[in-house]
C-alpha cells in the first residue's frame, strides 16, 4: 500500500479537532526534544526562576506542579528558587497529552488519564 494511501485512509478515521489535537501533542512532542538538545548544547539554561515559569506556563499550572511533586524547586534558604526547564517542558507536553487521550478518539475505547495532577 502506498504511504499516500495510508495516510488518507488514516486521517478518513479522524474527525478535523482529533487531528488538531494530534497535531497539537506531536509539536509538544518536538518542543520537548528541542529544549532538550539547547539545553544539553548551552543554548538554553538548564534552571529557570520560578518568575520566569510563572511567565512561560502560568502561575496556577507552575504552583500545583510544585505541590504535587511533579517537579522540584531547587535553591537553599534565602536564594531564588530554580525549576528545571526541562522538567516544566515535560510536565507541560504530559498535560496536553492527556488531554488527547481524554478526548474522544480515546472515550469509546475507556480509556482516561488523571489531568487534575498534571492542569
Amino acid at each position: 500500500m502506498c504511504p499516500a494511501r495510508v495516510d488518507k485512509s488514516f486521517s478518513a478515521m479522524l474527525n478535523r479537532e482529533q487531528l488538531s489535537e494530534m497535531r497539537d501533542v506531536l509539536k509538544d512532542v518536538a518542543k520537548v526534544g528541542a529544549v532538550q538538545v539547547l539545553t544539553e548544547i548551552g543554548q538554553l539554561k538548564p534552571f529557570i526562576t520560578k518568575a520566569e515559569a510563572y511567565r512561560l506556563y502560568g502561575r496556577t499550572k507552575v504552583d500545583m506542579w510544585i505541590r504535587n511533586r511533579l517537579v522540584t524547586p531547587r535553591g537553599g534558604f534565602g536564594e531564588k528558587w530554580r525549576l528545571e526547564r526541562s522538567e516544566l517542558e515535560a510536565i507541560s507536553a504530559s498535560a496536553s497529552l492527556a488531554a488527547y487521550v481524554n478526548s474522544m478518539a480515546f472515550k469509546d475505547k475507556g480509556v482516561k488519564v488523571n489531568l487534575d495532577e498534571l492542569k
